[in-house]
């Protein structure tokens, strides 16, 4: 991550302002991110009590990530129009959580249709947790189903909710989607994991979500930290979504000991270079051999990135809402089967 000094930034900004195409609907100027800079530093010790010091430090280097955004291509495979719908989201979302954190009024969990970033307590510290919400169009006023869809490395909960593929499949189910941050912290290690079921509780009563229809779900790191995660709230899940991640050795006896017929549904891509794609095929067969109920969705030109998994990924959305599951489409365990130890080093920015 690059360092920003006085200069640097001045120049940067200069280069981004004269280099911004024209605004348009859902764009956020440079010359808005560069004043979003300026508040913030201007209520830095307020931020940082707010947040933490290190979560402070990694928002106010997110806003830096924000102006590089406004001068980035599409990426290989990202169509320019959902590039541009997401450049403008990841933004929109940190610009109201700046709003929040310099005015020190933190935005309620509410029923309120689009894509908003919240800040929710925590009863651990009392630090203010970075939260994207996204509740569809569609969604009903009560008993939608709800989703906590934990976010990769290194990935935030703006740059996961911010793309449009998770908020499509919301759309098809009327499922409100929250994705916390977890403070940063490497597979939601404590007290991030709190955190996460805290959220849980305080967004089922915000929105009385329906608590037999609510769902976790996880991306590249957050698909590895489903079932550390998971296994904790027992059945308060109604399925696991396990995409682009895995199981470890760690994470078996914790399941087996939660989940006696959780329904669960892994995707994984066929060239995906982050990732193994044996390891998903070999965390569905895992799963399987335990007796629990799995489907398992390999995407034949996918691969790390969740734009090339769309396919699989309404399958798996879809099934997990209707609560039904593919026994057939797990893989066979093949000579010398393991689970990996521990996730691999140095992932791929989705």
């Amino acid at each position: 991550m690059m360092r920003w000094t006085a200069a640097a930034l001045a120049a940067f900004s200069w280069h981004c302002l004269l280099a911004a195409p024209a605004a348009g609907d859902g764009f956020v100027p440079s010359r808005s991110i560069i004043e979003a800079v300026q508040r913030y530093e201007a209520a830095r010790a307020k931020v940082e009590a707010e947040l933490g010091v290190d979560v402070a430090a990694d928002f106010h280097r997110r806003l830096f990530d924000d102006l590089e955004l406004q001068q980035t291509p599409a990426p290989e495979h990202y169509a320019p129009a959902d590039w541009a719908e997401t450049v403008a989201s990841i933004t929109k979302l940190d610009m109201e959580a700046v709003d929040q954190l310099a005015s020190g009024t933190p935005a309620p969990l509410r029923a309120v249709p689009g894509l908003h970033e919240v800040l929710v307590p925590s009863r651990v510290d009392k630090t203010w947790q970075l939260v994207a919400v996204y509740v569809p169009p569609n969604a009903k006023p009560q008993r939608a189903p709800l989703a906590v869809v934990l976010h990769g490395n290194p990935q935030t909960e703006a740059e996961l909710l911010g793309q449009p593929y998770l908020r499509r499949l919301a759309d098809r189910t009327g499922t409100i989607v929250i994705a916390p941050y977890g403070r940063g912290i490497y597979d939601y290690a404590e007290p991030a994991a709190t955190d996460v079921y805290d959220l849980l509780g305080a967004a089922q009563d915000a929105f009385g979500a329906d608590r037999g229809r609510t769902y976790l779900a996880g991306y590249s790191m957050g698909g590895f930290s489903v079932f550390k995660i998971g296994p904790r709230g027992g059945y308060r899940w109604a399925g696991v979504l396990c995409i682009s991640g895995a199981i470890l050795n760690s994470g078996v006896r914790p399941v087996s000991i939660a989940w006696h017929d959780m329904r669960l549904y892994v995707v994984t891509g066929a060239h995906d270079a982050s990732i193994p794609t044996k390891y998903g095929e070999q965390t569905a067969g895992y799963l399987a051999g335990l007796g629990l109920p799995v489907s398992f969705y390999e995407e034949r030109t996918g691969t790390h990135a969740l734009r090339t998994l769309t396919q699989s990924l309404e399958r798996a959305w879809d099934d997990m809402h209707a609560g039904v599951t593919h026994p057939e489409s797990v893989p066979l365990a093949r000579s010398g089967f393991s689970l990996p130890a521990g996730a691999p080093g140095g992932t791929l920015k989705p």
